[in-house]
């Protein structure tokens, strides 16, 4: 199965058994890191209320909001129980960042080593690294920390990702896919590391403070919380006989939806970084995959349709993963990963796409055909086709 390169236009209709050997894309190795620590409803509660007045009435409807996410518990750093973010005087956005340049790049290398031990790759022969998140904004970015922990080849070609918010895990894969290309039609190999990390809970202090200080509700946090995932992604040039076969990328395409510029936004401020999310988010999202799933499934005959697919939709609320599933036609049982990881984990953005495929491979036998679907500011979609082979 080749990889198919979507156009911007009318569907394709090219037959994936017909692409040249060399345009196949394989994912190798899949790997997930989160903090020990894991909070519930009640350490919102405790946590938020250690700070504010519990009568204050954007605290009491954030908790509420809190109680009805559908999320039971989210991964947070050990920061968390840290005086300083709680203390009378806030965290300045120099400590979000030295706080993010502490915990970042060991919990990323983690999530790379899972990786690249399951490829049988070492960091040393990685030639290409793509990497994303939407919780730090410093350069050097946080890559060359973990290259360096990793000990990947000053020779490996590197790019940083940002701006894709809670779409850039797929985004990244989306650049690495066309590295890969790339690299095959120079005849070279590609042997490509895809990291995403997000710090949520060092930035939870700036989220309450703004909430405090406008009096509004916002929603960030109760939905948030930290982590970071990789993915390995090979070229037919860099396969050899013991290289495992996860999947393979058979299309991918990235949209962006008209008329939803300020429905999603991520913002710096002095304390860190504030996430909005807009009360019709839900609504567009939903509406905006069929413009995508046009293009990767539209006019293909050979293909299952979208609703006979297993998901990897991200985990990015209740109301935006039903209102998807609504929208499309599909079942809860093909969005099992999606609810799994929501559950446990909420949603860490970018991470959280890259953790639902982690883990809808060992949930058992599934359908041949995987959509993977993120959204981000803009309001984007990414999205891509993949088969499946564990």
């Amino acid at each position: 199965m080749g990889a198919n390169w979507s156009s911007t236009g009318e569907p394709d209709h090219v037959d994936d058994s017909k692409q040249d050997i060399s345009d196949r894309l394989t994912i190798t190795g899949l790997g997930s890191e989160w903090p020990e620590l894991l909070v519930g409803t009640e350490h919102l509660r405790e946590y938020a209320e250690s700070i504010y007045p519990a009568s204050a009435p954007w605290l009491q409807k954030l908790l509420m909001v809190n109680a009805q996410t559908g999320v039971e518990t989210r991964a947070v750093l050990e920061c968390w129980n840290d005086p300083m973010w709680r203390g009378p005087v806030l965290p300045t956005i120099e400590q979000v960042h030295e706080a993010f340049d502490k915990y970042a790049p060991p919990l990323t290398a983690g999530a790379a080593r899972k990786a690249l031990n399951e490829s049988g790759i070492p960091a040393s022969a990685i030639t290409h690294m793509v990497s994303v998140t939407a919780t730090n904004c410093k350069c050097p970015g946080y890559d060359h920390l973990v290259a360096k922990e990793l000990g990947i080849s000053g020779d490996a070609e590197r790019s940083l990702i940002s701006g894709s918010g809670c779409a850039g895990g797929l985004a990244a894969l989306r650049v690495a896919n066309s590295m890969a290309c790339a690299s095959s039609l120079r005849g070279k190999p590609a042997r490509i590391l895809v990291v995403a990390c997000e710090l949520s809970s060092i930035n939870l202090r700036a989220e309450l403070e703004a909430a405090n200080q406008s009096g509004k509700l916002r929603i960030g946090g109760a939905l948030f919380s930290d982590g970071a995932a990789a993915i390995v992604l090979c070229n037919d040039l860099a396969l050899t006989e013991k290289t495992p076969r996860l999947f393979t990328i058979a299309d991918w395409c990235q949209n962006v939806a008209p008329e939803t510029y300020d429905e999603v936004s991520v913002t710096t401020v002095s304390q860190g970084f504030l996430v909005y999310l807009s009360r019709t988010l839900p609504k567009h999202a939903a509406a905006a995959v069929h413009r995508p799933l046009e293009r990767l499934f539209g006019g293909k005959k050979e293909l299952p349709p979208p609703t006979e697919c297993d998901w990897a939709l991200h985990a990015g609320g209740a109301a935006i993963i039903q209102g998807v599933a609504k929208s499309v036609g599909i079942s809860d049982h093909q969005l099992r990963a999606t609810s799994a990881v929501y559950r446990t984990r909420g949603n860490t953005a970018s991470v959280t796409v890259l953790a639902v495929l982690d883990k809808l491979r060992t949930m058992g036998p599934g359908t041949e055909d995987v959509v993977m679907c993120s959204f981000g500011p803009g309001l984007t979609v990414e999205m891509a086709r993949l088969k499946r082979h564990c």
